[in-house]
């Protein structure tokens, strides 16, 4: 029988459930990281979430992306810089600005110019993002229930606490890369 290519792509939820451990050729060993096998689990809810949200979002014609970045603006007062909003979702500029470029384009935001300081621009959600926030929205609320009904009252307590501090450290350390980073673009100039 010939695989397809969804099978290829589609790990099965035994597959998921229990990885098998291979050695790769050459010796190299892929298992002893501490928290290699947590990492995996994190990831592998992390897409699968976003997978199924995006499928869900679907129907609403936006993106967990797009709903995210309204989200964040309607916590931030309605309006917020490129920088707030790249800080707030962990994202690059560039990510931002083709985010920002999807949203405009329906109306659901608007780019103000900073008269003050020309390098800043601000983001603004329109009453037609208000809008579509307040639609999508619950779609995605009740998605994230329905998915964390697995979870206990106590799991869900213990989850920031748990995986805020590996937030916090990899935030450090994304921190002070991009701190060197820049040092260096400084150093060439």
């Amino acid at each position: 029988m010939a695989t397809t290519r969804r099978q290829l792509e589609s790990p099965t939820r035994r597959q998921l459930e229990s990885p098998t451990r291979r050695q790769p050729k050459g010796g190299a060993k892929l298992d002893g990281a501490r928290g290699l096998d947590q990492w995996t689990t994190i990831y592998q809810a992390y897409n699968s979430v976003f997978k199924v949200a995006e499928l869900v979002l679907l129907a609403q014609r936006i993106s967990l992306p797009q709903l995210h970045l309204l989200a964040i603006l309607k916590n931030g007062g309605g309006i917020l810089t490129t920088g707030e909003i790249g800080r707030e979702m962990v994202k690059a500029s560039q990510t931002i600005t083709g985010l920002v470029d999807r949203l405009e384009e329906p109306g659901f935001v608007e780019r103000v110019f900073d008269r003050k300081d020309r390098r800043k621009t601000w983001v603004r959600m329109t009453k037609q993002g208000e809008r579509k926030l307040a639609e999508a929205f619950p779609v995605f609320d009740r998605l994230v229930d329905e998915l964390f009904s697995v979870l206990t009252d106590q799991d869900l307590q213990d989850v920031p606490a748990k995986v805020g501090k590996l937030r916090r450290a990899a935030m450090d350390r994304l921190t002070a890369a991009l701190a060197r980073q820049q040092g260096r673009a400084f150093a060439d100039l």
